[in-house]
């Protein structure tokens, strides 16, 4: 028995109480604490809500050295420093990119000093090499891999990151005693098995495996079938107001949350959306407004949303279909983690399906793709003399997709033809000279598997279960799952909606009214602005609008159709309540025929001056932006190519006018250049006539 057991275990009941202010273990808890201490590598398959943080807070008191958690549920690492730091007394600190990079030094400086017992990394931390010399430096006692079913190809949730952790094992366990935990709630025998075979290649030491029951008996869960956006968020109008306490809602996209949370808010519900695409500090506050019960319900996606810590929310609803059961159930387990009833509804929509379906499609690299990738990653000694490349470079050059990069960059690593290493603050890689062929069978059985899993989500929504609880269980390896007697499959109610025409017509009209956000940016200072169209719903409105663009003086006196002059005219009178507008810049374009008109109209309505050739392309794009493959190649394609011709700016708020707007990198670069040429700190508030979206990987809009 390792000494640390020997004089630990009898303390573990009197820390219990006495730091954490627990009277008892739950089930499960007690063995998986007891094996670390006896140094035992442990593999924890537990249900959420069932306190899986305790596994290695505990033993973090008791082992020597600091404790390493890689996580990626960035909300929940600020609700976990929150409970260590003051509730517990326990010194823990974070590194990831939700962070400045003063913050993330002072906790390196921190952990260096042997100040923390616990340190939160997220995985992506581990690909960057001075991160992870770092990280090897330390005296790390335990290493917990949270979200564990990220390390298995198997897994609902695959991230190429987990894969450093392997590597890091090795590393650390050479030179020290490491004991290692991992923690899921969602993992079946494959996806266990799969964890077992990578977190073991690291050590002679056999993983402990604690895998409980997936049962969460206070969860009513419920499907109920609609048709579109509309449907959805009546829907949710009517319910919401009768729901207790409060919840959260998943999206599959940012754009849906934000639609979803403005919808709610206007009919009176206190909601507000939180996605990846925010501010850092912006998402601490509404996490911490959450928390406080300053908003009745969070619209998430799926990635954050999992990191709301809250022990009291008493519903989780599904907006979109997710991608797969395990995935639904690790969200829904959200719900009711204090024990008391909750309820767990999806608002299914088969054409949903497509969303997820690209989802998986937009992680799946092709075998050309690595080749592709490769091309532009030299040797050393390059006969071209070419400069090795950083991963933005590699995206721009390669034009794929985003992610399937990050997959491709991964995958060359760990089967040795890719090398990386840093060169003047840089990280760049090599080619290596490796010959042979890569091994990609993992790929089409991950291909396979997650359309299975789609497949069987789809089957869950679809109503012709006999059980909801027990579906989900069972997909989840525990087998002696039965019947929960309390869902709507097993009380047999009715599913279908009925809901009023009438309304219905006015949400629909809502929907393709409602102005689209676009995001401020602090590092290009733009301010929030707003587009009067959403591409994406592919209405005739924006469909005519794009074919006029090209016509020479547009309609009427605007150049804009009758409707969109009249939404732009109310969109100038909402945000001139804010902002006292000093000047209406325009963006230049190779292709918009009548924008002097539409600009002229604009600051005419504001009073202002207009300066419609104030910005000027010093060097012409080589592209337009919708010819491009990816928003790396967007960016590169207009940076630092425009300048500015125009007189001193007067003071007030600067409107910035353009037709539409996508990966916001012209706007971007209008910013860059009003800032550093035209001397202007004034804020830089964007307005467009119409958002799109890009694809990724190929050409045009989606």
């Amino acid at each position: 028995m390792d000494s640390t057991s020997s004089e630990s275990t009898p303390k573990i009941d009197t820390l219990l109480k006495e730091r954490f202010g627990f009277s008892g273990f739950r089930a499960g808890q007690r063995e998986a604490i007891e094996a670390l201490l006896r140094g035992e590598n442990t593999l924890c398959i537990q249900p959420t809500g069932h306190g899986k943080s305790l596994l290695y807070q505990l033993p973090a008191l008791l082992l020597p050295g600091i404790t390493l958690v890689i996580s990626p549920l960035l909300a929940l690492v600020r609700d976990q420093l929150g409970h260590l730091n003051n509730r517990f007394k326990i010194p823990a600190a974070a590194v990831n990119s939700d962070q400045s990079d003063e913050e993330n030094a002072a906790a390196e400086s921190l952990a260096r000093s042997g100040k923390l017992k616990v340190l939160f990394v997220a995985p992506e931390q581990l690909d960057n090499l001075a991160r992870f010399e770092f990280l090897q430096s330390l005296p790390i006692a335990l290493l917990v891999v949270d979200e564990a079913h990220c390390i298995s190809t198997w897994g609902h949730d695959f991230r190429p990151s987990y894969r450093s952790i392997v590597k890091l094992l090795r590393v650390v366990g050479a030179k020290q005693p490491l004991r290692v935990l991992g923690l899921t709630a969602t993992a079946n025998e494959e996806t266990e098995a799969d964890i077992r075979a990578q977190l073991e290649s690291s050590s002679t030491v056999k993983l402990h495996v604690i895998r409980s029951s997936m049962d969460r008996p206070n969860i009513a869960l419920a499907v109920v079938p609609l048709r579109g956006m509309a449907e959805k968020l009546l829907y949710l109008d009517s319910l919401l107001p009768r729901m207790p306490g409060c919840g959260l809602i998943y999206c599959a996209t940012r754009e849906n949350t934000e639609t979803v949370a403005e919808y709610l808010s206007s009919h009176g519900i206190r909601a507000a959306a939180y996605h990846a695409g925010f501010e850092p500090e912006r998402k601490r506050v509404l996490q911490a407004q959450f928390i406080s019960g300053e908003h009745q319900v969070i619209v998430a996606t799926n990635a954050l949303g999992m990191g709301i810590d809250k022990q009291d929310l008493r519903y989780v609803i599904h907006a979109d279909v997710p991608g797969s059961i395990t995935a639904y159930y690790q969200e829904v387990g959200r719900a009711g983690r204090d024990g008391k009833a909750a309820r767990g509804i999806l608002l299914y929509d088969p054409s949903d399906r497509a969303i997820q379906e690209y989802f998986i499609h937009s992680a799946q690299p092709a075998p050309e793709d690595f080749t592709k990738l490769l091309a532009h990653a030299p040797e050393d000694g390059d006969p071209a003399g070419r400069p090795l490349p950083t991963i933005t470079e590699l995206k721009s050059k390669s034009g794929l997709h985003p992610t399937i990069v990050t997959v491709i960059i991964a995958e060359l690593l760990e089967q040795e033809y890719l090398t990386k290493k840093q060169v003047d603050g840089r990280q760049v890689y090599r080619k290596t000279a490796k010959a042979g062929t890569l091994e990609l069978v993992r790929y089409e059985r991950q291909f396979v598997r997650r359309n299975a899993e789609l497949t069987a989500m789809l089957d869950y929504a679809s109503g012709k279960l006999p059980c909801l609880m027990q579906a989900l269980r069972l997909k989840l390896g525990d087998g002696a799952a039965k019947p929960c007697e309390h869902c709507g499959a097993c009380l047999k109610k009715a599913s279908a909606v009925v809901l009023d025409a009438t309304r219905l017509g006015e949400v629909q009209s809502w929907t393709e009214d409602r102005p689209v956000r676009i995001e401020s940016s602090a590092r290009s200072s733009l301010s929030d602005g707003v587009a009067l169209l959403n591409a994406e719903l592919n209405s005739k409105t924006f469909s005519a609008f794009m074919q006029s663009r090209s016509v020479e003086s547009g309609q009427g006196v605007s150049g804009l159709s009758p409707d969109l002059e009249k939404r732009l005219e109310q969109r100038l009178l909402q945000i001139s309540k804010v902002a006292q507008f000093g000047s209406v810049i325009v963006v230049p374009s190779r292709n918009w025929r009548w924008r002097e008109k539409l600009g002229a109209h604009t600051a005419k309505m504001l009073g202002v001056p207009l300066f419609s050739e104030a910005l000027a392309w010093r060097e012409t794009p080589a592209a337009l932006q919708g010819e491009l493959l990816n928003n790396d190649q967007r960016r590169e394609n207009v940076e630092k190519k425009m300048r500015w011709l125009g007189n001193r700016l007067p003071a007030g708020p600067i409107l910035l006018l353009d037709d539409y707007t996508g990966s916001g990198a012209t706007l971007k670069e209008c910013a860059r250049v009003i800032r550093q040429e035209a001397c202007c700190d004034e804020p830089l508030v964007p307005l467009t006539v119409a958002k799109v979206k890009w694809r990724l990987g190929a050409k045009g809009m989606i």
